[in-house]
Parts: C-alpha cells; structure tokens; sequence
C-alpha cells in the first residue's frame, strides 16, 4: 500500500459532490490535491506520466481507464490540458464526456484553449444537456495545490455560483468576466505580454552577455527602474544559478500560447507584430528541438 502523502491533509470522510478531473500533469495534480482537501470525492483519468496518478490515488482520488467511464459517475469536470485539441478530444465522439455524461452536468475548462473552440464546444454541450464554460487559471502548479490559483471565468451569470464553489477550492480569485470565451479570450492576452516580455527579457540577457556586462550590475540597475519585471529577474536567476527551476512553463507550451494569441489577434482584425516577432522567437527554439526545455533557457540559446 502507498505511503500518504503528509503535506495533503486529507480527512477520511470523503464529501457526496462527485468531480471529474482530466488532465493531472503538474497543474492538474495541484487542482487535485486541493480538492481532495475539500473533501470532494475525485474521479481522475491517469496521464501516461503516473507520477500525478500515483500521488492523488495514494490519498483517495478514484482512477478510471476511459473518460466514458469517469463520465458517467461525476456531475461536474475540470479540465487542465495542454490545448483545445486535447479539449475537443475528451468531449467529443462516442466516448467523450459530452455523449456520456449525465444530463445537467458541468464541464469546466481550466486549460488555455482558443476562444473558437470554446464556445463552438458550449453550443454543443447545450444540446446534449449539458453546461461547458471556461476558466483558465494563472500562477504555478506549486500556488494550485495550496489553493492558490486565480481563475478568469466565461459563462452564464446562472452557471457562475455553481462554477465558483467547485474553482474555489483550488483558487483564491475567482473573477465572472462575461459569457462563455471572455475567460479565454483574456487569457490569451494575458500569456501574450507575459510571452512577450519573457522573449524581450531573454534577448536582453544575451545582448548583456555579448557585451561582457555583468548580469548582477544589470540586475541591480533594472530593479531601481520602472522596466523592472518578473521574468526579467527570473531569467538573471536562472543565468547566475540562483533558481534553476524558476518558471518551469516549457518553451513549447510558452510558444502555444503567444501563437494562440497572434492568431486571435489576426482573426479579430488586431495587428501585433511585436507579439509576432516574439512568438516567432520561440518557434525558432522549438523547431532547433528545444522545446522541452523551460522557459528561461531561452535566455541563453
């Protein structure tokens, strides 16, 4: 038998709201062990990665094999995947969770997914009976497991209570922004100027480097000025050692988002080219097979 995890703190008695989770990578997992904590009894569909598994299984959370199989004893799902394809993926066909999943259920989807696609899903979860918003979150998988979250949510006025209760268990700000793709839709914005500054800050790292500038004297400068920001000074800690797991958002997720973002800026008659050159920058790195590394490595290939 599995060794309980101690940092989780989960009472025994497990409560009757019965909740799907799809998607328990290093986000997901913290969304997990948040609502564990509740009290929620959780239904998870295992990642090929088992770490997230093992884990939230060794404190009470149910594993299913199928999402058919989740679907059908949960009244609500959130999802923390990695894009709308994954999205699509786990609602859609015969086997999905729009086609198994009792009428009146709640689909809540954490991931940053692409507005379209979005509400093109919560027209047709209508028609099956269903409710389908968004909520995409910010912060780190480490904030997630202490219920540290904050979470921009797209739906009804009607559906925002009951979303609420169920995101509050991993987010301490719940903020109702406006119908089903406002969430995503400033999302997408939001990791735009985060992607955008972070491709600024890493050529400025290496620019420095070039000239032989000294990263702490630099630090020291931008810290006394109103370019201060914290990438930048992510980055410099990532370069002098100082944090090496600092912002572990890998390069290719990182270059997701921003290319998500230029392309709802095209699609809204939005012109961007800074934002383009940025996403353009990490495209650059994940087609030279760096991908897979964090996103402060960007400040030094």
């Amino acid at each position: 038998m599995a060794a309980q995890d101690p940092s989780l703190h989960v009472a025994p008695k497990a409560a009757k709201q019965r909740i799907g989770l799809i998607g328990i990578g290093r986000m997901g997992t913290g969304m997990g062990i948040s609502l564990l904590r509740h009290q929620v009894e959780l239904h998870i569909k295992a990642n090929k990665d088992r770490f997230g598994a093992n884990r939230l299984t060794s404190v009470g959370a149910h594993e299913h094999l199928s999402v058919a199989d989740l679907a059908q004893r949960v009244s609500a799902v959130v999802l923390s995947l990695p894009s709308s394809r994954e999205v699509e993926a786990v609602c859609l066909g015969q086997d999905g969770l729009f086609a198994r999943m009792p009428r009146g259920g709640l689909i809540i989807d954490c991931t940053t997914s692409y507005p379209a696609s979005t509400v093109a899903l919560a027209e047709q979860a209508q028609k099956r009976g269903l409710s389908f918003i968004d909520a995409p979150v910010t912060r780190s998988p480490e904030q997630a497991e202490f219920g540290l979250l904050n979470t921009i949510v797209g739906s009804s006025e009607t559906l925002f209570p009951v979303a609420e209760r169920i995101l509050a268990t991993f987010c301490e700000t719940v903020v109702h922004v406006g119908d089903v793709g406002q969430g995503h839709k400033i999302k997408l914005v939001y990791n735009s100027m985060t992607m955008g500054i972070a491709a600024v800050a890493a050529e400025v790292c290496q620019f420095a480097h070039g000239l032989d500038i000294d990263l702490v004297t630099l630090r020291s400068l931008v810290s006394r000025g109103s370019t201060n920001n914290g990438i930048f000074q992510a980055f410099v800690a990532f370069l002098l050692g100082e944090k090496p797991d600092v912002l572990a958002i890998s390069i290719a997720n990182s270059a997701k988002d921003i290319e998500c973002a230029v392309r709802l800026a095209g699609d809204s008659g939005v012109s961007v080219p800074v934002l383009a050159a940025a996403a353009h920058k990490l495209n650059v790195s994940v087609a030279a097979g760096k991908g897979e590394l964090t996103l402060p490595h960007l400040s030094c290939l």
